[in-house]
């Protein structure tokens, strides 16, 4: 079914879905504006309040990797993307982090991410989850496998 919007030369609304054409004047217009806008915002604190409870997991996250083995930030930092990477050492409290999967890179690799730790400043709280989302798989496939070693 096809919709469309048009407005008049007296500066009404004609709403046309399918066969049906629907008068708005610009009170109802500014009606459905004021209600949608305060429907959106509403939708908005939920969403923020459930992008802060997962950013916070994460970042409890990234803390517990400081005190994980050498073996499992060795094994986790080749599987992830240098974004990535640079994310989870950002959501740890300090430059902890940082330091540890420094230690346990190359000096290439470790080169290459002091350098995109760098640059990469500006990562969005919603683009930290996406990459988070990604990341946390890796990290619990390494510590299961570090569990059954040990």
């Amino acid at each position: 079914m096809e919709i469309s919007a048009k407005r008049t030369e007296t500066g009404e609304y004609l709403l046309e879905i399918g066969y049906v054409t629907i008068e708005l004047p610009r009170e109802a217009v500014s009606g459905l504006q004021q209600i949608i806008s305060k429907r959106l915002g509403q939708g908005s604190d939920v969403d923020q309040q459930a992008l802060q409870k997962k950013l916070k997991v994460y970042r409890d996250l990234a803390n517990k990797l400081v005190s994980t083995d050498d073996r499992i930030i060795q094994q986790v930092a080749l599987q992830m993307s240098p974004e990535q990477l640079v994310t989870v050492a950002k959501l740890a409290e300090g430059e902890r982090l940082f330091h540890k999967i420094m230690r346990n890179m190359s000096r290439q690799n470790g080169k290459q991410f002091q350098e995109d730790y760098q640059e990469l400043t500006k990562i969005t709280e919603q683009q930290a989850c996406v990459n988070m989302e990604k990341v946390v798989p890796l990290i619990r496939k390494a510590a299961q496998q570090q569990k059954s070693i040990s």
